[in-house]
């Protein structure tokens, strides 16, 4: 009988540590206290399906969307690299995307969303300006799409020049 009490002790003592490792790795993590719903990796649950738009004709997958206490929906974009002073405004725009995409498949809004760089969280509201803003980039691709010939870019990097869209059709390849 002393040998299940052991047991049930060992147990209970891996149990605890495993919480703890648990809380520790959250803590590093640096995501909000909330539910995960949906994740773009295996980690948590089987990866979900693509988050799809027909109005706006988008599609996307974020890193991670929260559930907080209330009830909110909050995207998170996890990006690596070089954390900036601010925000780069084409991730705010991902960001807004998200939102947008979570709107049209969650039937709920988003107030905000979360950029997380290495050294830094930033909070994103969603305003009216920025949802206009995408929706003219979407418009604007949309537009560059119809054209026939390639819009103007930067041919200053060969790792972005090897990983172009229009690389195919490109007259001023670098390499």
């Amino acid at each position: 009988m002393s040998d299940l009490w052991w047991l049930v002790l060992l147990l209970f003592g891996l149990a605890i540590a495993l919480l703890l490792l648990s809380l520790r790795e959250r803590r590093k993590s640096r995501l909000p206290q909330a539910q995960v719903v949906y994740a773009d990796t295996d980690l948590w649950q089987k990866v979900p399906a693509t988050l799809v738009d027909q109005r706006l004709g988008m599609v996307g997958k974020p890193d991670y969307v929260m559930r907080t206490r209330q009830g909110g929906l909050i995207p998170v974009e996890i990006k690596t690299g070089h954390t900036p002073e601010t925000p780069y405004d084409s991730h705010r725009l991902q960001l807004m995307a998200y939102g947008l995409l979570i709107q049209s498949n969650y039937a709920q809004i988003p107030q905000y969303g979360l950029l997380h760089y290495p050294e830094k969280v930033f909070k994103v509201d969603f305003t009216p300006e920025l949802q206009a803003q995408l929706v003219e980039t979407l418009e604007d691709i949309r537009w560059i799409e119809t054209q026939i010939e390639a819009p103007a870019r930067s041919h200053s990097s060969s790792a972005r020049c090897r990983s172009c869209g229009y690389r195919g059709i490109c007259d001023h390849k670098i390499i």
